[in-house]
């Protein structure tokens, strides 16, 4: 005898429903403080790579939409990271981790977050005089040959 086939929402491992389906999401909207928040400064005591790391996040261009309290979990990463790399206590890993997956801190953690960074359009203004000189060099390798019809 055949089992019965049983709704999705009644199968063992499936999601709760709707809250578990990015489908069914709803957003909250409000305005957004980003451009008046003050960046903290990396604390100089911290370990040189916990330093380095924290600075690394007002350059990746996914800080652009990281308010207060996105500076704050920053900080209090990097303070994590900084005991770590002085202690090497694995346990202090894990947290660090779950911390910099929320500020979206590698691509894969902004393809989850569904944060697309685009590059800036690039304008060569000086592009004929760019292939100019790769041509004269390529001529003084001896590279490039004349195709005129001179001969």
């Amino acid at each position: 005898m055949a089992a019965r086939s049983k709704k999705p929402a009644q199968r063992t491992g499936a999601g709760s429903g709707a809250l578990d389906d990015p489908r069914f999401l709803s957003v909250t909207k409000g305005q957004s403080r980003a451009q008046e928040i003050p960046i903290p400064d990396a604390n100089p005591n911290w370990h040189p790579q916990a330093r380095s790391w924290f600075r690394s996040l007002a350059l990746s261009g996914q800080s652009e939409f990281y308010e207060a309290s996105d500076w704050a979990t920053a900080v209090m990463a990097a303070q994590i990271y900084d005991m770590f790399l002085r202690t090497y206590r694995a346990n202090l890993l894990p947290p660090f981790l779950r911390l910099t997956e929320r500020l979206g801190v590698t691509v894969i953690d902004r393809k989850r977050n569904r944060i697309e960074l685009h590059e800036p359009d690039v304008t060569d203004l000086d592009e004929e005089a760019a292939d100019q000189a790769v041509v004269d060099w390529h001529g003084r390798l001896g590279i490039v040959r004349n195709t005129g019809t001179d001969g």
